[in-house]
């Protein structure tokens, strides 16, 4: 069994954003999780706490 790309990997669990304040569902519908809202304050990039996508501010 081969391992992932950590490249392929890291392009899956995150997201550029245009905006400082986003929102995650977990993408999996009836299996993501609730809907949350994340505002990144100071920084460029926030984790989601649920299921640790990492949004991305776009500059």
């Amino acid at each position: 069994m081969s391992s992932p790309d950590k490249k392929d990997f890291h392009s899956q669990i995150s997201e550029t954003v245009n905006s400082k304040k986003v929102s995650c569902d977990g993408g999996g519908g009836a299996l993501g999780h609730p809907k949350i809202y994340l505002d990144m304050g100071k920084e460029n990039q926030i984790i989601c706490p649920y299921c640790s996508k990492i949004f991305i501010l776009k500059l």
